[in-house]
């Protein structure tokens, strides 16, 4: 088995596999012009795995993509005030910061993403015959393959289903440019119901772990299938359960579906226990083959099951200056940590290098992005600066997560005192405090600068907050255990300065313990209400999960949610099916109508007219050259190309 580290160079078929898919022309063609080529490529298990390790390398291409479409419009970010030197990037953000994002932004392209799909497809397509070629490819092997790509396609077309909605489908092999025509948009449901399913049928028949830590966690395992499939039910849930609420019959191309949407919530919670379940397994695997570990992490469970949590050693820190955060360090500065789940892997000798971190996330002049500190502040009481003990001067992922102090820039000049707040957790190296045991805050952080961090798709903790949202989702008699997941994950980074006796209770079931925040109901002027523990599992997904792609998606599957307003006018596209403006409405009212969306929250909720609006415009290029089959989003005006 080829291993990570020598995948991409591999992928030696770049060649005869073409990879051009930057415009709609060819976003789907990947079949060589020369089809004698093609059909005499496939002779052995190594020309299947080229193209396996293609759909990897195409996937961690894209991932800009996927940061932008699950994060930019959320209210955890504000444009860098700092002119850059990619301005036009920063005007765009700006723009779509602002509520007006357009159908010409390059950003909305979404081709790079089907070339992953197709990629995903050609081997499924080929493998059987592979299969039959080469004696030394066993069955069990193209088994282990087929669900992982099955799966890699549909993580593929989740991502496209969240940010666009509706969305061409296809497990086809896409040959030649033509060919997109035969391909109109099709239902969100329909294509979330086929991916559901093709996860389904592959469950625990991809590899449990491989033998070097890099692929088990850069390449699809079951642990991360369960997690997909967790997220999916999740999702699915939240749209019937805004189409015909708990239990109904939704229409969905005219086709009328009976659905029970707590199925699909109790469905969320037994495959995140799975996921945790294999992961712990994975871990386990890993550590009787390796020996003896002299350098492993302390890990803590926090009375949950499966959730052995990297442990930050605080012991002691009431004094000390230099607290190693040996979490934040390990899941994000070491990469592939025991509690990830599956992320893409970057380095300098496969020469894929992760650029999104750079420009989006780090300090000052160099990126494109600050934290809003309004939003982080409502997530403590006493805001982030407070003291109390649910203040957020004591949650230790503020102090690289929303960074507000002089830094220092590697040996560089770009330490200039920079006002604003950003994220660091991607960047930080040695932090230091200042040495008053009653105010802890950051004296500095030294900033180094990396293009080759690995990006997280699946993490631990993800997987713990999306049973926790399932179970609120099915109610209030599941209330404590949504705390305790919580807790658990908050417990894991708090550390109270002022006395070695503040250490939280380390039993997450325990009453009255510590709470990222009061975490009352919420309720909108439409009548739409979150009940506290949705409120919690927000609050806690935001704190955890900022910068990693998560908070847009979470505010849209909250909005889809809440959208079971019999009295908002019909779907645009769906007859019968009430149009999400309520839902919509609820959650720019109760999160983006403060901080730096503040000025926009009118403007949003003007232009959201229907649940179009919580979704991207489709690049005018796709549009164009579908010959009608693909359909603007109707929310979003047409733009100057399209008239």
């Amino acid at each position: 088995m080829k291993s990570f580290k020598n995948i991409y160079h591999t992928v030696c078929l770049m060649g005869l596999v073409t990879l051009g898919t930057s415009s709609c022309t060819d976003w789907l063609t990947i079949y060589p012009q020369d089809r004698v080529v093609e059909e005499n490529f496939w002779e052995d298990k190594n020309d299947l795995e080229g193209v396996r390790y293609g759909a990897y390398r195409q996937m961690a291409q894209t991932v800009s993509k996927f940061v932008l479409w699950g994060d930019l419009r959320s209210d955890s970010y504000a444009v860098n005030s700092v002119d850059h030197s990619s301005q036009g990037n920063r005007d765009m953000y700006i723009e779509i910061i602002n509520g007006m994002p357009d159908s010409s932004m390059n950003v909305f392209d979404w081709g790079g993403v089907y070339t992953t799909i197709n990629y995903c497809n050609k081997v499924l397509q080929h493998g059987e015959e592979v299969l039959a070629r080469d004696k030394q490819f066993t069955t069990g092997e193209w088994i282990q393959m087929q669900a992982e790509m099955t799966a890699l396609r549909a993580l593929n077309y989740f991502y496209l289903i969240r940010a666009f909605k509706d969305v061409p489908y296809t497990t086809k092999v896409i040959n030649k440019d033509s060919e997109v025509e035969l391909f109109p948009l099709t239902n969100q449901l329909v294509v979330l119901d086929s991916i559901i399913a093709d996860c389904e049928r592959v469950k625990g028949k991809a590899r449990n772990r491989f033998t070097r830590k890099e692929d088990s966690k850069g390449m699809i395992t079951n642990c991360a299938i369960y997690a997909m499939l967790a997220d999916m039910y999740l999702w699915r849930g939240s749209l019937h359960e805004g189409r015909h609420g708990k239990k109904g019959v939704d229409i969905v191309n005219g086709e009328e579906i009976s659905h029970n949407v707590d199925d699909d919530y109790n469905k969320a919670v037994e495959y995140a226990d799975l996921s945790l379940q294999y992961l712990a397994n994975q871990n386990a695997e890993e550590r009787s083959s390796a020996g003896p570990e002299t350098t492993a992490e302390e890990t803590f469970s926090y009375g949950l099951t499966n959730c052995e949590m990297i442990k930050n050693n605080f012991e002691g820190a009431a004094q000390a200056t230099t607290p190693k955060l040996e979490a934040q360090r390990a899941i994000f500065n070491n990469k592939n940590s025991r509690e990830s789940i599956f992320e893409l892997q970057y380095s300098v000798s496969d020469g894929l290098s992760n650029s999104v971190v750079n420009s989006l996330y780090g300090f000052g002049n160099g990126t494109h992005l600050m934290v809003n500190k309004d939003a982080m502040d409502a997530l403590y009481n006493g805001g982030i600066s407070g003291t109390g003990d649910n203040g957020g001067m004591w949650d230790s992922r503020l102090w690289v997560c929303c960074q507000n102090r002089v830094v220092t820039g590697s040996g560089t000049a770009n330490a200039q005192a920079q006002s604003g707040y950003y994220c660091m957790k991607y960047h930080f190296d040695d932090l230091e405090m200042d040495g008053s045991t009653t105010s802890r805050e950051i004296k500095s952080l030294h900033y180094t600068s990396t293009t080759y961090n690995n990006w997280i798709i699946y993490r631990m903790t993800d997987v713990m907050l999306i049973k926790a949202e399932a179970l609120a989702c099915l109610g209030n008699s599941n209330a404590k255990t949504v705390k305790a997941i919580c807790n658990a994950i908050h417990r894991r980074s708090y550390c109270n300065f002022r006395s070695s006796s503040k250490v939280p209770n380390t039993d997450a079931m325990t009453e009255g313990t510590i709470g990222n925040t009061t975490a009352a109901s919420k309720k909108a002027k439409n009548g739409v209400t979150l009940t506290e523990s949705i409120v919690y599992v927000m609050n806690e997904r935001q704190i955890e999960l900022i910068g990693e792609g998560k908070r847009w998606f979470d505010l849209v599957r909250m909005a889809e949610r809440s959208s079971y307003v019999k009295t908002d006018p019909d779907d645009p596209r769906e007859p019968g099916v009430p149009n999400g403006q309520s839902g919509m409405s609820a959650m720019v009212e109760l999160f983006l109508g403060s901080g730096s969306n503040a000025s926009y929250a009118t403007t949003l909720t003007n232009r959201f007219k229907n649940r179009y609006g919580l979704y991207c415009p489709i690049y005018y290029l796709e549009v164009k050259a579908s010959n009608g089959a693909i359909e603007q989003n109707p929310v979003w005006n047409k733009s100057k190309y399209e008239h």
